[in-house]
């Protein structure tokens, strides 16, 4: 069985239960198998990032083999402005996150079906041959807005969620969690020979990686904590614009565009 979220936003859940933790989202347009059915939840893969849990059955809609096979074969366009909106044939609606999937689009006609549901979505709300520089700019764009644990959109956003979205906006697929995200790119030896958009990873005491931000220069960092913001970096790692101590140790910078 084969799936695919025309809600906004979707959460993916630790366990069977509204009141699990969430563990990310999943974001309109993105396409999963589904491995195991209850009542009211199903157990899915999101084809995407390889991310597994739980989602309410109601959200989700089903697809047949041969649509699924179709949005594995080809390259998916997504929506590259944090928040916009597609509008349906009979003229509502639909919040579109950043990093929402645009399953066959038309960019002449600037329309979508999916499921014989008609969207139409501007063309202006994608960029067709993105550069390393519009990684930043699309990261920035979530300036401000607050943390949340598993989160991928403006209203609420983690720090592997923010790089993940903002890498997907140039056609990039990066894992979903920081500690798998290093594992991709280059290493750069030191902070002095970083370039903007270069990522920069942090670990607790224990060593294993646990956060994630993006370099804007060789002493300035947006990542999300608390919120979306700009904090200052050294060879140490993050100073806190909170307490002015510092809040992250610096392990690694890898360079992925």
């Amino acid at each position: 069985m084969y799936g695919i979220t025309l809600m906004s936003v979707l959460p993916l859940r630790r366990e069977a239960s509204e009141e699990s933790e969430q563990l990310t989202q999943l974001l309109f347009g993105e396409y999963f198998i589904v491995d195991e059915w209850l009542d009211k939840w199903v157990h899915i893969e999101n084809v995407r990032d390889g991310e597994r849990g739980w989602i309410d059955r109601k959200m989700m809609t089903p697809i047949d083999a041969e649509t699924f096979q179709r949005l594995c074969d080809n390259l998916q366009v997504v929506s590259c402005v944090a928040l916009s909106y597609a509008v349906t044939a009979t003229g509502e609606k639909m919040p579109l996150p950043g990093g929402a999937v645009l399953p066959f689009y038309d960019m002449e006609n600037e329309t979508m079906i999916v499921v014989r549901k008609q969207y139409r979505f501007s063309i202006d709300n994608i960029v067709k041959a993105p550069k390393k520089e519009d990684f930043v700019t699309f990261a920035l764009s979530y300036l401000n807005s607050p943390y949340l644990w598993g989160g991928k959109n403006i209203m609420g956003i983690d720090c592997s969620g923010l790089v993940q979205v903002a890498a997907s906006m140039c056609g990039v697929l990066l894992p979903r969690n920081a500690r798998q995200q290093v594992m991709f790119g280059k290493s750069v030896n030191f902070l002095s020979e970083a370039e903007r958009g270069d990522l920069v990873f942090f670990d607790h005491e224990d060593g294993y990686i646990s956060h994630v931000g993006i370099l804007l220069n060789d002493h300035e960092v947006l990542h999300a904590s608390g919120q979306v913001h700009i904090a200052s970096i050294d060879h140490y790692g993050i100073r806190s614009v909170y307490t002015g101590t510092y809040s992250h140790t610096l392990r690694a910078i890898r360079r992925f565009l």
